[in-house]
């Protein structure tokens, strides 16, 4: 992967990132595990999920301690999404969630995953970073925290 592959992947997990931030500081946060009438429940008692909206802009957060410390997150605009995920969901269930992209929402085994896609253009481009997230304990702990 050439230099230039590897810092879009960083800017846009940044960016993303960045962004999310600032959609939490903006709105009230809404988190729930399963069990409590979540779009995920019964599927898997232990994983968490949270849903951030303002205006047209979406950042969907997931965590799944028991699937190697799974932990996933989906920017939505109306020009792109970015789904990034760690590690694998065994369960499905992030995929599952409103506005998840079926294909992306799983992740795979011991890898992180980039996928930036515009449809209006036709940008459908994911990048594979050969580790999970080294920081997974602690998104895992800040996501019913609504962080």
């Amino acid at each position: 992967m050439s230099g230039r592959g590897i810092a879009l992947v960083l800017g846009t997990g940044a960016g993303a990132f960045f962004a999310a931030g600032l959609i939490q500081l903006a709105t009230s946060p809404v988190a729930h595990a399963e069990g409590e009438d979540g779009p995920t429940a019964g599927l898997d008692p232990d994983f968490m999920d949270k849903t951030i909206s303002i205006g047209p802009i979406t950042d969907i957060a997931a965590a799944d301690p028991d699937d190697h410390e799974y932990v996933a997150t989906v920017l939505q605009t109306p020009l792109f999404t970015d789904v990034l995920t760690s590690g694998e969901d065994l369960s499905n269930s992030f995929a599952t969630l409103p506005g998840v992209p079926a294909d992306t929402g799983v992740g795979m085994a011991g890898e992180t995953v980039n996928t930036f896609m515009v449809p209006a253009v036709g940008i459908d481009s994911t990048f594979i970073l050969p580790f999970t997230d080294p920081l997974a304990d602690i998104f895992t702990a800040l996501v019913p925290l609504g962080f």
